[in-house]
């Protein structure tokens, strides 16, 4: 529960503040445009979407995590769902980044 609250939490501050392009066309697009510093992908993409993400992220050089959260997670937590989210803000994925791995390394995963 507090790993969602934590997600919940820097994602939409992270909207809020104008640095999320969610989608995979606007997530393209960000690319190109230098903007992206990491993307976050749904459990739930279908393997299409998934398999251009990471071929956009590995051209682009930028680190792409695969989430448990579904696409309906991510509506509810941002207001809108879409399989594929680019972070446009450096802390703001890092701080991503820290909160992935502490949840990676929790006890409760590894059973």
């Amino acid at each position: 529960m507090h790993y969602r609250q934590n997600w919940q939490g820097i994602l939409s501050i992270c909207r809020k503040a104008g640095k999320l392009a969610m989608g995979l066309e606007p997530t393209k697009d960000a690319m190109y445009r230098g903007e992206v510093f990491g993307v976050l992908v749904a459990s739930d993409a279908s393997p299409k979407t998934q398999k251009e993400a990471a071929f956009y992220c590995s051209q682009a050089e930028v680190p792409c995590l695969q989430l448990d959260f579904t696409k309906a997670d991510f509506a509810q937590m941002i207001g809108r769902g879409s399989g594929v989210l680019a972070v446009c803000d450096e802390g703001f994925f890092r701080k991503m980044q820290t909160i992935a791995a502490k949840e990676n390394a929790s006890p409760e995963k590894q059973k």
